[in-house]
C-alpha cells in the first residue's frame, strides 16, 4: 500500500490508485457479464478493456485538477472539481456509447444509451476524484506528521542543550576563583593540577552530544574529574566514594545527569561544612530498572533541598525530555544528610570489559 501513499511522488502514487480503481471496475463490469449470460460476457470482454482505456486516462485528468485547485477556497474548489467530473463523465459516455455503436451492442435508443453511460460514469469520475483528495490529504498529513516530528525533535534537542548549558556556570566561576587563589598564594603545583583538571574536564563537556546517551562509566569517570576538582578547594572535607557495578558499566543515561546533583552536595552540603562530608555516587539494578543515586552526609538537608534553580528541577526536566513517564527522582533528607535518587529503563549498549569502578578519596 505504501506506493498509493508515496509522499516523495505523488504522480506515481496517483497513477497506481488510477490503475487499481479503473481493474476493480474493469473485474466488475466482466463479472457483472458473466452472470448476464453468454452475450453479456462477450460484450463486457470486447468493449471492457477499449472502454477502461480511454475512460481511466480521461478520469486521470481530474487528479491534475485536483492539483491545480488546491491553494483555492473549499467552496470554489470544489465547485470546479464538481463541474470537471460531469464534463469528464459526459465526454466518457460518449466514447462509450460511440463503442458501442462500433461493436453493435446496444440495447437501447441511442438517447437511452447515452443517459445510462453518463450516469454511470458520473459515478465513477465522482468516485475517483474522493479517492484522489483523500489520497492528497493522507498524504499531507503524512507530511505534517513528519514536520511535526521534527519540529518536536529538534525542540528537544534544543532543550536538552539549554539544561546542558545551565550545568557549568556556577562551578567554572568557584574553580577560576580557586585557581586565581592557588596563584596568589603561590601554590603553583596546585594551581597547574586544578588547571589541567579543568581543561580534562571541559574537553569531556564539550565533546559530549546533548541528545545522544553516554555509558554510566562515562558518566561517572566525568564526575570523577569534577570532584577532583572540587577536591582541590576543600581538601579534607570533601571524601569522595563511587560505586559501579561491573554489568552496569555501559548502561545508557543520557550526559551530565547527575553532575548537577553533585553540584548540589558540594554547594549544600561540602561548602558549608567545617567537618567531613562524604559524597557518594552509585549505581545499581532493581527489579530490572537502573537506579543512580548521589548522597552526602551533610546536616544542611534543608538549604540542599532548596536550591533547585540549575539543581533538582534540571534533573526532573531531563529526565521527562528522556524517558517521558518512565523515568522518576525521589529526593530523601533526614538531618543527617541528603539524598536523590534516580530511576529510568535499563539499556545495556555492549558488555563491559573493564573492572567495576571503584573509587574512594
Amino acid at each position: 500500500m505504501s506506493i498509493l501513499t508515496n509522499d516523495r511522488h505523488p504522480l506515481r502514487a496517483a497513477i497506481a490508485m488510477a490503475v487499481m480503481f479503473n481493474l476493480f471496475t474493469l473485474i466488475v463490469f466482466t463479472a457483472s457479464g458473466y452472470f448476464r449470460g453468454p452475450e453479456s460476457l462477450h460484450e463486457s470482454l470486447v468493449l471492457g478493456l477499449p472502454m477502461m482505456l480511454i475512460d481511466g486516462f480521461l478520469g486521470f485528468q481530474l487528479y491534475h485538477v485536483l492539483r491545480w485547485t488546491t491553494d483555492l477556497r473549499p467552496l470554489l474548489r470544489w465547485s470546479i472539481v464538481t463541474v470537471a467530473v460531469l464534463a469528464i463523465a459526459l465526454i466518457q459516455a460518449f466514447w462509450d456509447t460511440q463503442l458501442r455503436i462500433w461493436a453493435d451492442t446496444l440495447t437501447m435508443t441511442l438517447r437511452q444509451s447515452y443517459i445510462r453511460a453518463a450516469t454511470l460514469n458520473t459515478y465513477n469520475s465522482g468516485m475517483l476524484a474522493g479517492l484522489f483528495a483523500f489520497q492528497g490529504a493522507y498524504m499531507a498529513l503524512q507530511r505534517n506528521q513528519a514536520l511535526l516530528g521534527e519540529a518536536r525533535q529538534r525542540e528537544r534537542e534544543a532543550q536538552m542543550l539549554a539544561l546542558r548549558f545551565q550545568l557549568n556556570p556556577h562551578f567554572l566561576f568557584n574553580t577560576l576563583n580557586a585557581i586565581s587563589s592557588l596563584v596568589v598564594l603561590r601554590r603553583t603545583d596546585e594551581a597547574e593540577s586544578m588547571i589541567d583538571r579543568l581543561s580534562s574536564f571541559l574537553r569531556g563537556s564539550l565533546a559530549a552530544d546533548p541528545d545522544r546517551m553516554v555509558a554510566v562509566e562515562d558518566e561517572f569517570e566525568m564526575l570523577d574529574n569534577y570532584l577532583d576538582i572540587e577536591s582541590v578547594r576543600f581538601g579534607e572535607r570533601l571524601v569522595t566514594a563511587i560505586h559501579l557495578p561491573y554489568e552496569l558499566a555501559r548502561a545508557q543515561v543520557p550526559p551530565f545527569l547527575l553532575q548537577p546533583l553533585v553540584e548540589n552536595a558540594v554547594k549544600y552540603a561540602v561548602a558549608p561544612s567545617r567537618t567531613e562530608v562524604r559524597v557518594e555516587i552509585a549505581a545499581r539494578e532493581r527489579d530490572g530498572r537502573l537506579e543512580l543515586e548521589v548522597s552526602d552526609s551533610g546536616a544542611d538537608s534543608e538549604g540542599a533541598s532548596a536550591g533547585t534553580g540549575v539543581g533538582l528541577a534540571n534533573v526532573r526536566e531531563r529526565l521527562r525530555l528522556s524517558y517521558g513517564g518512565d523515568g522518576q527522582m525521589q529526593v530523601d533528607a533526614d538531618g543527617q544528610g541528603f539524598r536523590v535518587t534516580l530511576t529510568m529503563p535499563l539499556r545495556i549498549a555492549a558488555a563491559a570489559t573493564e573492572p567495576p569502578l571503584t573509587l574512594a578519596a
